[in-house]
Formats: structure tokens, C-alpha cells, sequence
């Protein structure tokens, strides 16, 4: 148990301490050793002495007298016994007694012990029972625990015996003839007593050899505890002078508390600050240099604190004798024992003057600075407004003139007109923008939505712009990207139409290219990363630097080719950094720009995603496309390696018919092929034409991409075997199923309607209709607008609540599509003040709720507000000539 308890408290030890173990291990058992052999010579002194004595009683009593005749004198043995056994121990018993412990001694003993047991015999005349002393002999000598002492003694014994019994066996065994298998048999028995003894003087030796251990460990211990103790009493001592040093000098009152809450101990500091002295400031004393105004409050506070047991952290002020107020922040941390008892509290206490002046000074300053973000806000959304209002008359004005009988040349006049008001409507929306986004006025929606649908409705919207200048517009979500997120799809089409804008403005000829990948992902949190990449003038290190401030433009030059407010870059950085995100640029001068940013968003909802399920997949299906710009062409492949199809490429016609020709010579025929129209040399019309007019390529279907629009004519691409036409940029979604309509045979007559609707000019107004869009956003705006465009309706625009109530008063609108959310006066208080205003009017506007909010009890909100009909954003066209039919229905 010694042992284990040592092993439990003695830390581990290095070489060097082990070896001074063993080393004193060693000494304690040498002097154990040398403690048994001087114990032993001493118990053998008396031993000798009786034994001498009991030979010379035995020799008197067994053999008295000697008779010669009758006659008859003191028996030999007699003087054998008395002279013989003295000079057999008086040797080892002065031994004893001047070398104690010396081996001499020890080995003296074992003769004289053996020699005695023989004397016995030979006084007894060999009987057995004296025998027996020879074997208590070697008993009584093991105590030494010396296994060389019991190798002297049995020597003596087995010599003795066998001399004796050679020229004396009757002195030896009480025989006259006795043999030398008889002293064998004699000092066999001796042998396997030795042999035990030998066993129980290992075993003693190895006990003396435990305990010596446990000694020297335990002494090592004590010597290494009084190491420590003392050590560790040196640091107390330390620590406490430097505790006392740091707590005269510590910038900090330090004070000390009892589990009641009564101070005990106070530093000089905390005199200084408290002007108190150490007296007053002990047990509850220190509470009177508390202001009057804060003393309750604070004592509350510090009884609570110590009532539970917690940390107590306060602000108050103090009062000097003075009458000088001084802040003070108090701190105290709770201490407990070591069986969890609260024992009272250690704190500081600062003074905070200072930094209360200083807080003051910065509060009053930063109210000054909100106040006047304030007013600078508010005169920009005035400004706005009071322009708007009667740029909203113009626009509507010339929109209605528009749609009248002009000349060629007041039609012009006219355009000229509408486009320079929508570029000062542009301009006014980047105003309010920015003063939302200083004034922190600016909100996000979340909702889920489709990454895809948002990139090519955004694409949809300045394809008009790119292909009026020849450039191609091409946008794509790279594998891997999300496609159902969660987030504000409107802000993020607002940065995409920004960057895209400018893009398309600063670019001559070439392509812009809108890529979108995942950057990284965190569970359901994806950070999205687009580029918008443009072959443009490109834009020098300097400018780049300081690109995103407000009112900064890459033109500029004193001529102002490309104009813009410089406004749209600050406010997509703002958007980005909302969505918790980055935004920057790579660019070289004439070598264009890659405008890149990245949104934190979330993965969308199940239910979102799992409605939205493409068509039945065309895996397999070998796909030739031929398109000069590569680009485009990666756009291409990586939509249909998404869908599982086979794809290879083309750069011109001559290549494309090569390719042809050799799939169909190796038996795997391309069985569609997406043919651009407008390539160098060979258009892909005239492709078309060539692979039509060839019978071995009879069973490659043809589908046409085209910037062209409405300027295609349909017959001469159902001449040239074109089966579906589709304008560019080209919808994931729209190829697809443009895809399985060719391989589902849906391009025949019966289906007509569907195939080339991307070609046909849309038909008249299906309905005279006057429309009022109302809504902040710009982005939007343009999007309702384009929807209503491809409709055949004109519309007109308000930006909040108190347009909508200007605009109502100049025209009488049939259905208002009215934004819940607007700065000034949202759609909801909008639609109030018209119905109030209706009731003395028989005529009643159709009012239909425009919301990201799509959640249950929002429809029934916006009925509650006097709305007619509600639609979700994002906006969809079908949605939208839905609501114009339920309209035109009911007024029926």
C-alpha cells in the first residue's frame, strides 16, 4: 500500500533522481544488513555461553565418573566439556564483542556454533536427539541472513561427520563400524535444509531491499516536498511583496470585500479616487462619497451582487469633499471557496471623467452628423420628388403622344424626347438611391428565388441595348452553382444591371459575358461570386482606385462620351457589402474589364426547390454546336454537359461540315445541331441551307440562335430546315425546352403557335388600358415596364405613394399595379387614400398589390388595405396577363 500511495503522490522523476534513489536504496540496505549481523553476534554470545554450560551439565549428569577397577576419577568428558567447549566460544565471543558485524566474526561463530552441536554428540555418544542441535544450529545462523555464513557451518558439519565417522563412528553415530553412505545420508539432510534457508535468506534480502527502496523514495519525497514548500513559500512571499507593489502603484483603486459586502481592504489609488482615506473606506463607509442622485441605484446593485454571489459592474458618480464630481466605473469579480461557498468580492474601480467628457463631446457631435444626414436626406428625397412629379407628367405625356399619328420626323422628336427623360428618370433613381443607402434607409427582402431565372430576366432586359450595338450578350451559371437561393432578388439584379450597363456602354464590338460559380460553401450559407467580363476600353490603375467612391467615373475625359452620374458603381458597392459580400475589378487599358463580386445567401427552402423539376432528361443525345465566339460556345457546353448531352464545337461552316460528316461516317451521327446566324463568311442561314440540301445528314435537326429578332424571316428559316429559333441571350430553361419540343415532334403544325413566338412581332394592344406602375426600385420598374412592353401596354411610372396620388389626379389610370414597400408613403396607405377619395367618385381604379412577401396572411393584408388583386414577386409574365384578364373580366 506503501508503495502504491508513493507512486500516486511522487511525480515523475528524472535519471538522475532515480539514481540517487538507488544509491541510497543500496546504503539504507548495507546498513540494514550491517544492524542484522550486529543484532545476531550479540544474540549468539548468551548462546555460546548456555551451550557451554549445558555440555559441561550434560558431561557431569551422563558421565560423572570413570572407573579403572574400583577406582574411579572425574570422566574425561567431563574436562572435555569444560576446557574444550570454553576454548570452542571464548574465541567467537571476544569477537563479538571487539568486531561486531565484521564477517571474521560471523564465520567464527558458525564454526564454534557447529563445533559445540559436535561436542554434544560426542558427550551423548551420538544419540539422534543431539542431532538435532546441528539443524537449530543452522536455523538459529540463518538470522544473519547470510547465505555464506550457512556454507561455513555445513562445511564444518559434513567434515566432522565424515572424519569422525571414518576414525571415530562411535563418537560421531554411537557405532563401532559405521559407513560412508551414513555421513551422505548425514550431510544430505543438512544440504536441504540449506536449501530452504538459502530461499527464506533471498526472500528476507529482498524484503530489506523493498523496504531500503521505500525509504530512500519516501526520503526523496520529503526532501522534494521541502524543496518545494520551501520554494513555493519564497513565491507566496514574492508574490505577495509584488502584490503589494503593484497595489500601491496600480493606476486602479483595488478593494477587497467580506461575503456581506463590507470592504476590508482598500489601495493608496483608491483614496485618490474615492477621496476617502483606508479608515473611511472600509465596511460600508465608502458608499456616503456616492452622489445622493446615484446612491440608491448603486447600493441596489451591490446588494444584489452580493446577495447572489455575482460580478458587479456600475457607473456612478462620486463626490469629493470638494463638492467635485467624479465618474467612477466600479468592477468586481465574485470569489468562492474551494467547496463553492461565496466568499466575498475583489474589484477596481477607475475614474472615467475623462472618457465621460470625451463621450459627451461625441455624442453631441454624432447627433450633429446624424441630423444633418437627416436633412441632407430629406432635401434630396424633396428634391427628388418635386422633380419626379412633373417628369412623371412628360414621360406620360410623350408616352400618349407616341401613341398617336406622327410624322417620321415628330416621331423622332418625340423619341428623342422619351429617351432623354428616361435618362433623367435614371438619373433621379441613382439620387434617391444613394441618399437611401446614407440616410441607412435601405431595405432587404428575403425570399426564396431562382439564381438562373434572375440572371436571364436581367440579361432579357439590356439585350436590346447589347444587340443595338452588335455586341454579343452571353450569361451562364457554371457547375456546381446553386440554383434555388434565399436573399433580395431584386437587389441583386439591380448590381447585375449596373455592372452589365456599364459593360455594354464602354464596349464597342466584342461580348460582355456574365459568369456565375459558387466561391465557397458553410452549411445552408453559399457566397455566390459573378463577373461581368467585357472586351471595352478597359480602365487604368488610378482610376480603378478609386472606382467605387461616389461621383466617380471611368470617363473622365472633358468630352463625356459615355455620360452616367458616377453614382451607379458607389451604390452597387453598398448593395454588395449588405449582402455580405465584396466587390471588385480586373482591367487593363484597351484590354476591357472584368467586373467581379460575391453574395452571402442562403439555400432555398424544400418546397421552393422541389417544384421547380426540369423535363424529362435528354442524356446522350450528341450535340454539334457551331458558334465563331467562344465564349458563347462555353456557355453551350456547359448547359449541355449539365444535362448529360454529347457536345462538340465548331468555329465556322466549313468545320461544322466536316464534323458532320465524320460522325456520320463513324455511326454516331450528331442528331442536333445549334447553329449561330451571325458568323463571318458563311452565315448560319446559309449553313442551314447547305445541311438541309445534304441527304446524309437528314436526321440532324436544326436549331437557330440569333440577336436578329423580329428582322428573321420565319419562312426562310423553315426553308433551311429551322425547327426552333431562339433570340440571344439564350434562357437555360427556354433551350432546354426548345430541345424537347424538336425531339418530341412539337414543332409541327399543329404547334406552330409555340415554335417561333421569339420570332413574331407582338400584336396590337389586346385592350386599351391605361396603366400606372408604382415602384421605388429601378430595377423593377424596368422589369414590369418590359413585361407590359412585350404585352403590347404602355405604362407609366410613380415612384411612391404620393406620385401615385399626383398621377391619379392628371389621368384617370384603369389599374394600378401598386408596390407595397415605398419610401414617403407606402403602397398600403397609397391604396387607403384612393379608396377615401373614391367615395365621392362612381368610378373605382383596379389596384393590383405588387409584394416579396408571400407568406400566409399577406394576400389578406393587402385586400384588407382596398386592393383588388395580389401578385408575388419575382414577377412572372403569365402572372401579370392573368391580373390584366381577371381585370378586363370583371369590368365585363
Amino acid at each position: 500500500m506503501l508503495a502504491v500511495r508513493t507512486q500516486s503522490i511522487v511525480p515523475p522523476m528524472s535519471t538522475t533522481v532515480q539514481h540517487s534513489i538507488d544509491a541510497k536504496r543500496e546504503v539504507y540496505f548495507r546498513e540494514q544488513q550491517e544492524t542484522v549481523y550486529r543484532n545476531t553476534d550479540k544474540l549468539f554470545v548468551p548462546c555460546l555461553i548456555i551451550q557451554w554450560l549445558f555440555g559441561v551439565l550434560i558431561a557431569v549428569w551422563v558421565t560423572p565418573r570413570t572407573w579403572v577397577g574400583e577406582q574411579s576419577e572425574t570422566h574425561p568428558h567431563v574436562w572435555a566439556a569444560l576446557f574444550l567447549g570454553a576454548l570452542i566460544a571464548a574465541f567467537p565471543i571476544v569477537l563479538a564483542w571487539r568486531m561486531p558485524g565484521q564477517a571474521a566474526t560471523r564465520h567464527s561463530i558458525a564454526i564454534a556454533q557447529m563445533l559445540a552441536g559436535s561436542l554434544l554428540i560426542h558427550l551423548t555418544g551420538g544419540r539422534i536427539e543431539t542431532h538435532f542441535h546441528v539443524f537449530g544450529s543452522l536455523a538459529f545462523l540463518s538470522f544473519y541472513r547470510d547465505w555464506r555464513v550457512l556454507a561455513t557451518a555445513s562445511f564444518v558439519v559434513v567434515a566432522d561427520h565424515f572424519l569422525r565417522g571414518i576414525l571415530w563412528p562411535e563418537s560421531i553415530y554411537g557405532v563401532i563400524n559405521a559407513s560412508v553412505w551414513r555421513t551422505m545420508e548425514h550431510a544430505g539432510w543438512v544440504v536441504v535444509e540449506d536449501i530452504f534457508l538459502f530461499f527464506a535468506i533471498r526472500q528476507a534480502h529482498q524484503e530489506m531491499r523493498r523496504m531500503a527502496g521505500k525509504k530512500a523514495a519516501l526520503e526523496a519525497l520529503n526532501d522534494e516536498v521541502e524543496s518545494r514548500v520551501i520554494m513555493r513559500t519564497r513565491e507566496l512571499a514574492a508574490s505577495e511583496e509584488r502584490f503589494r507593489m503593484l497595489s500601491s502603484t496600480a493606476p486602479v483603486g483595488i478593494f477587497q470585500t467580506d461575503a456581506d459586502g463590507n470592504c476590508f481592504y482598500t489601495n493608496q489609488r483608491w483614496t485618490e479616487i474615492s477621496g476617502l482615506s483606508e479608515q473611511e473606506s472600509l465596511g460600508m463607509n465608502w458608499s456616503k462619497a456616492i452622489l445622493l442622485e446615484d446612491r440608491e441605484r448603486v447600493l441596489k446593485e451591490w446588494q444584489n451582487a452580493t446577495q447572489g454571489g455575482r460580478e458587479y459592474l456600475c457607473e456612478y458618480r462620486m463626490l469629493w469633499p470638494n463638492n467635485e464630481q467624479r465618474w467612477v466605473l466600479a468592477r468586481a469579480k465574485a470569489m468562492f471557496s474551494a467547496q463553492g461557498d461565496f466568499i466575498g468580492h475583489v474589484g477596481t474601480a477607475e475614474d472615467i471623467t475623462f472618457r465621460k467628457h470625451h463621450e459627451t463631446e461625441i455624442a453631441q457631435a454624432r447627433d450633429s452628423a446624424l441630423e444633418s444626414v437627416r436633412l441632407k436626406s430629406e432635401f434630396l428625397a424633396n428634391v427628388s420628388h418635386e422633380i419626379r412629379t412633373p417628369m412623371n407628367a412628360v414621360i406620360g405625356m410623350i408616352g400618349l403622344l407616341l401613341d398617336t399619328s406622327l410624322t417620321p420626323q415628330q416621331r423622332k422628336f418625340a423619341t428623342t424626347v422619351h429617351k432623354s427623360a428616361e435618362t433623367l428618370l435614371t438619373l433621379l433613381n441613382d439620387i434617391l438611391d444613394f441618399s437611401k443607402i446614407e440616410a441607412g434607409k435601405l431595405t432587404f427582402e428575403v425570399d426564396d428565388f431562382d439564381l438562373q431565372e434572375t440572371v436571364e430576366n436581367t440579361l432579357d432586359l439590356l439585350a436590346d441595348s447589347a444587340h443595338a450595338k452588335n455586341l454579343e450578350l452571353i450569361g451562364f451559371l457554371k457547375p456546381g452553382t446553386p440554383r434555388y437561393l434565399r436573399g433580395d432578388p431584386g437587389r441583386l439584379r439591380q448590381v447585375l444591371v449596373n455592372l452589365i450597363h456599364n459593360a455594354i456602354k464602354f464596349t464597342e464590338q466584342g461580348e460582355v459575358v456574365l459568369s456565375v460559380s459558387l466561391e465557397s460553401s458553410d452549411g445552408a450559407d453559399q457566397l455566390i461570386r459573378f463577373e461581368v467580363t467585357d472586351t471595352g476600353i478597359g480602365i487604368d490603375s488610378e482610376t480603378q482606385a478609386k472606382l467605387f467612391q461616389a461621383f466617380t467615373q471611368a470617363d473622365g475625359s472633358g468630352t463625356r462620351k459615355y455620360g452616367g452620374t458616377g453614382l451607379g458603381l458607389a451604390i452597387s458597392r453598398r448593395l454588395v457589402e449588405l449582402m455580405n459580400g465584396r466587390i471588385g475589378i480586373r482591367s487593363a487599358l484597351g484590354e476591357g474589364s472584368t467586373f467581379w463580386f460575391t453574395a452571402c445567401m442562403e439555400i432555398a427552402s424544400p418546397p421552393f426547390a422541389c417544384n421547380r423539376i426540369d423535363q424529362a432528361s435528354l442524356a446522350g443525345l450528341r450535340v454539334l454546336t457551331v458558334d465563331d465566339n467562344v465564349t458563347n460556345a462555353t456557355m453551350l457546353h456547359h448547359q449541355l454537359e449539365n444535362w448529360g448531352m454529347r457536345d462538340s464545337h465548331a468555329l465556322h461552316a466549313d468545320e461544322a461540315m466536316r464534323l458532320l460528316h465524320a460522325a456520320v461516317a463513324a455511326g454516331d451521327p450528331f442528331r442536333l445541331a445549334i447553329l449561330d446566324m451571325q458568323m463571318p463568311d458563311v452565315s448560319g442561314l446559309t449553313l442551314a441551307c447547305r445541311i438541309q440540301a445534304d441527304k446524309t445528314l437528314a436526321d440532324t435537326r436544326l436549331i437557330m440562335l440569333t440577336s436578329l429578332g423580329a428582322r428573321l424571316d420565319p419562312r426562310s428559316l423553315r426553308e433551311a430546315g429551322i425547327l426552333e429559333c431562339l433570340l440571344k441571350p439564350v434562357k437555360q430553361a427556354r433551350l432546354f425546352e426548345c430541345i424537347a419540343r424538336v425531339f418530341n415532334d412539337l414543332s409541327d403544325s399543329k404547334n406552330a403557335a409555340g415554335t417561333w413566338k421569339d420570332l413574331e412581332v407582338l400584336p396590337a394592344k389586346p385592350h386599351n388600358l391605361q396603366i400606372l406602375v408604382a415602384e421605388d426600385n429601378p430595377v423593377n420598374q424596368k422589369v414590369v415596364l418590359f413585361l407590359l412592353k412585350k404585352l403590347g401596354y404602355i405604362a407609366h411610372i410613380a415612384a411612391d405613394g404620393l406620385e401615385v396620388l399626383a398621377a391619379l389626379k392628371r389621368t384617370c389610370y384603369d389599374i394600378i399595379f401598386m408596390d407595397c414597400q415605398m419610401p414617403e408613403m407606402d403602397g398600403y396607405e397609397a391604396t387607403r387614400c384612393i379608396r377615401e377619395q373614391e367615395l365621392l367618385s362612381p368610378s373605382r381604379t383596379y389596384i393590383v398589390a405588387l409584394t416579396a412577401n408571400s407568406m400566409n396572411g399577406d394576400r389578406e393584408k393587402c385586400i384588407e388595405a382596398g386592393m383588388d388583386d395580389y401578385l408575388p414577386k419575382p414577377l412572372r409574365q403569365d402572372d401579370l396577363v392573368a391580373a390584366i384578364q381577371r381585370y378586363v373580366d370583371g369590368r365585363g
